[in-house]
C-alpha cells in the first residue's frame, strides 16, 4: 500500500508528542550513515521536518570545537560554523560515539515490543531478528522509547537488577530512565549519594578509555572486565565490549571501536556540565587540575535524576545558548575538557594518567546534595 507522507508526518506528529519532553537527536551525519550502512530513510526525513525528537547538535558542536575548529572565542555566540557531525575536525567515529550515548543499537528479547504497531498500517513494528536503531526500525525504536517514559514512573528500569519493582530494559531505555543514567551524567534516582554517582562516571570513563587505548579489546566479555560499575550494569550479560558500542556493525565499525568509545566518554564528561544533569557551584574554586594548566570547574553540588523532572525545562538547560555560558571571554567548561581530554588521548596518555583530570572536572563541592530532580526542572503534578 503506498503511503501519503503528508498525512503520516500528521501521525508522526500525533504520535510523537510525549517524546518531545526528553528530546534525542537521531538523525546523524551523512558519513554516519555510510559507516553504519544505513541510508536516511523518508520516515527520518519527515520527523525532521515536524521536528520531533531532534535537538540542536550540541554535543557535536562540543567535540568539535574540542578539536581544533577554528571560532574566535569572543564570537562563539554568533558563530556556528563548528556546529554539525560533518565538520571534519573530529573524527566522524569519534562522533558516532558522542552519539552513542543517546543513541545506543540494541536488541529485542523474544517477546518484546509485541505491542508495538506501525503507526498506520498497525502492523508489528519490531523485528526481534534485527538490531534496533531509528535509522533502520524507527516506528519500534519510537514505541520502546515512549513506553519506557511511562513505564519509569512506577518501575525502575534496569539491566541486572531483578525482583519487584524492576523492569528489565534495554539500552537505550536503561540510558534515558534506568540505571545507566550515569552515561549522562545523571543519578538513578532521587537520594542517590553523590559519591556514588560520581563514582559510577570514573569507572565508566575508565571502562571507555581503556577500550579506546585498546587495552581492553573489542572480544572481551563484560562480564571479565574488573571494573565495579560494568559488573553491576553489566556482569549477568553475554556482551562483549564490541556488542554494547556497534551491535550488528562489526564488520564498518570494528576497526574504529576505539574511536567510537573515546566519543563515548567525551558525551558523559560533556553532559555533566549541563544544568539539567547536574548543579555545579557559581564559581570555581581556584587553581589547575593536577598536572596541568586548566583551571578547576565549578565543583558539582548535586547530580539530577530524570524521573521527576519536566522534560521541556530539562531540555532549555540542554540547548547550545545555554551551553555557552554567559562569559564570553572564557571557552564554555565542556569545550575546555574536551580539548584537554583529547590532548591527553593524542599524547596516548595511559588511564593513571587522565584519571587525575577526570576526578577534578567531576570532584564534588563540600556541600554536595543526594540526587533529585532538581528544584528548577521539577515536574509539577497538574
Amino acid at each position: 500500500m503506498k503511503i501519503n507522507q503528508a498525512g503520516f508526518a500528521i501521525a508522526i506528529a500525533a504520535h510523537m508528542t510525549l517524546a518531545s519532553a526528553f528530546q534525542l537527536a537521531p538523525l546523524g551525519s551523512e558519513f554516519e550513515a555510510k559507516l553504519t550502512n544505513e541510508s536516511p530513510n523518508w520516515l527520518s526525513s519527515v520527523a525532521g521536518k515536524v521536528g520531533v525528537l531532534i535537538k540542536e547538535p550540541v554535543h557535536e558542536e562540543i567535540t568539535q570545537l574540542g578539536y581544533g575548529c577554528p571560532v574566535e572565542r569572543g564570537q562563539l555566540r554568533s558563530d556556528t560554523s563548528c556546529k554539525g557531525a560533518d565538520r571534519g575536525f573530529a573524527s566522524p567515529y569519534v562522533i558516532y560515539g558522542v552519539r552513542w550515548n543517546d543513541l545506543p543499537p540494541f536488541r529485542l528479547r523474544h517477546n518484546e515490543g509485541q505491542n508495538c504497531k506501525k503507526f498506520l498500517t498497525r502492523a508489528a513494528a519490531c523485528n526481534v531478528e534485527q538490531t534496533v536503531r531509528f535509522a533502520t526500525q524507527p516506528e519500534c525504536w519510537y514505541c520502546m522509547f515512549t513506553s519506557a517514559q511511562k513505564t519509569a514512573e512506577t518501575r525502575k528500569i534496569s539491566g541486572c537488577a531483578r525482583g519487584k519493582g524492576y523492569s528489565r530494559g534495554n539500552l537505550l531505555t536503561r540510558s534515558h530512565f534506568g540505571d545507566l543514567q550515569f552515561l549522562h551524567g545523571m543519578a538513578s534516582e532521587d537520594d542517590i549519594q553523590a559519591p556514588v554517582t560520581r563514582q559510577k562516571m570514573i569507572d565508566w570513563v575508565e571502562f571507555a578509555w581503556k577500550v579506546s587505548a585498546r587495552e581492553i579489546k573489542p572480544e572481551t566479555m563484560l562480564k571479565t572486565i574488573a571494573n565495579p560499575t560494568i559488573a553491576e550494569h553489566f556482569g549477568c550479560s553475554e556482551w562483549t565490549v564490541a556488542d554494547i558500542y556497534i551491535l550488528g556493525r562489526n564488520d564498518h565499525l570494528l576497526p574504529k571501536l576505539n574511536h567510537i568509545a573515546f566519543g563515548s566518554l567525551l558525551h558523559t564528561i560533556q553532559d555533566s556540565f549541563a544544568g539539567g544533569h547536574a548543579t555545579r557551584e557559581a564559581a570555581a574554586p581556584g587553581g589547575s587540575c593536577p598536572g596541568t594548566d586548566v583551571p578547576k570547574p565549578p565543583r558539582i553540588v548535586e547530580f539530577h535524576s530524570y524521573g521527576g523532572q519536566d522534560g521541556h525545562k530539562h531540555d532549555e538547560r540542554d540547548q547550545r545558548v545555554a551551553l555557552l555560558g554567559a562569559d564570553e571571554s572564557r571557552w564554555p567548561e565542556a569545550v575546555e575538557a574536551t580539548r584537554r581530554l583529547f590532548e591527553l588521548k593524542d599524547a596516548n596518555a595511559s588511564w593513571d594518567t587522565a584519571k587525575p583530570y577526570v576526578e577534578c572536572i567531576l570532584e564534588l563541592a563540600p556541600e554536595h546534595h543526594p540526587s533529585s530532580s532538581g528544584a528548577e526542572f521539577r515536574r509539577v503534578s497538574k
